[in-house]
């Protein structure tokens, strides 16, 4: 089962350290209250996103070596562990490849094109029909599929410390040592940034001042979200997902016999279901049975309907990080970075904050200008798009 944490395990020593820099920054969160409908917000970079033609090269080659060696360790094992890493690497690849130019321009139609992309896109939702980026990828950004998909992602944050053997080895690390001290860094800074707010008397300075303390949050997250994970859990599935007995006894039979035997068994067990497949009077419903006890037959070693039937997804962060999107989105809960490190880049939530931020941005370069602007709401999650 993969590792979930749980809120009950955070150190007293960093609820302290959360109170002190909410009450810190109490100021700061007052005044963003008042005036969210009309600061700016800075352009948040995503992490992971090719800057340049070479990077993209250096990306797509990347995923495409983890996601072959992702595939060998699933062809070995179909352990919730194998899983949970082909899944990851599927993500990545699809995310990066095939949708378009999504986080630029904001949109994405599904119906993938290229080859490649439909194939991985089939395969991840093969192994996860529920699967939010596959599902993403097929129907658009946009598509209320795609929204209902990523709306029943859970988000935890892994505690420094964790033994979980299922846990990516990545998350157990953290981030380095290096990075830990840029973030304080940043955070000694968004402490000035909070004095010289509290001493100031003019509202475009204290406006200034929230929009510093916006691009501070932004590197700050930058750097505490720089690494994350999905985890799809097994829940108890219900009789109607469950593997039939026949499929069960099929791979329990083909299992018994030694690999090097064990064909011609399998092209008479083959020769019967598609004499069977093939005969007038089997119902629809039979044939998709049979379809079923074919796969196992070709692969009795593959991954069986129960693995993967009502897999749970949580999206699991690092704890710093969270502690960071907890206290940012108070301070500046307009800031997209908010939004996107806690649910991730490529999901219809965060497209709703770019969106929204973008739409901020021209209002204050209109009021800047001196015309008109058009009072900016909160987005739904369907009618931006």
């Amino acid at each position: 089962m993969a590792h979930r944490a749980s809120y009950g395990n955070v150190p007293n020593i960093n609820l302290v350290m959360k109170r002190i820099l909410h009450v810190a920054l109490l100021p700061l969160l007052v005044a963003s209250i008042a005036c969210s409908e009309t600061h700016a917000q800075p352009t948040p970079k995503p992490s992971g996103k090719p800057a340049a033609g070479a990077d993209i090269s250096a990306a797509v080659g990347l995923n495409e070596i983890k996601l072959e060696m992702a595939e060998t360790r699933f062809k070995l094992s179909k352990s919730t562990k194998a899983i949970n890493d082909l899944v990851n690497a599927l993500e990545e690849y699809l995310n990066t490849n095939c949708m378009g130019k999504l986080l630029q321009n904001l949109s994405y139609a599904g119906n993938p094109t290229d080859p490649n992309c439909i194939a991985r896109m089939n395969q991840i939702l093969e192994i996860n029909s529920t699967n939010p980026v596959g599902i993403c990828v097929r129907d658009g950004i946009s598509a209320q599929s795609c929204i209902d998909a990523y709306q029943k992602q859970k988000v935890t944050p892994v505690y420094s410390g964790t033994t979980a053997a299922d846990v990516d080895p990545a998350l157990k690390v953290g981030i380095s040592a290096a990075l830990n001290e840029r973030i304080e860094k940043v955070e000694e800074t968004l402490n000035e940034v909070n004095k010289k707010y509290q001493a100031a008397t003019e509202p475009e300075e204290k406006r200034t001042l929230i929009n510093d303390a916006a691009t501070l949050y932004d590197q700050a997250l930058s750097m505490a979200c720089k690494i994350s994970a999905v985890s799809l859990t097994p829940v108890e599935s219900s009789s109607e997902q469950s593997e039939s007995s026949e499929i069960t006894q099929a791979r329990e039979r083909l299992l018994q016999i030694p690999p090097a035997i064990r064909r011609d068994y399998q092209i008479d067990m083959e020769r019967k279901a598609i004499e069977e497949m093939n005969t007038f009077s089997t119902t629809e419903q039979r044939k998709r049975e049979l379809k079923e006890l074919l796969k196992v037959i070709n692969d009795p070693t593959g991954v069986s309907v129960a693995q993967l039937a009502n897999l749970e997804r949580t999206r699991l962060i690092l704890e710093r990080c969270a502690m960071l999107l907890d206290v940012a989105g108070q301070i500046v809960p307009n800031l997209p970075a908010v939004t996107c490190y806690r649910e991730g880049w490529q999901t219809p939530q965060c497209i709703v904050a770019l969106k929204k931020w973008r739409l901020l941005k021209q209002q204050e370069q209109a009021v800047a200008k001196g015309t008109p602007a058009t009072k900016v709401g909160t987005p739904s999650m369907i009618s931006t798009f």
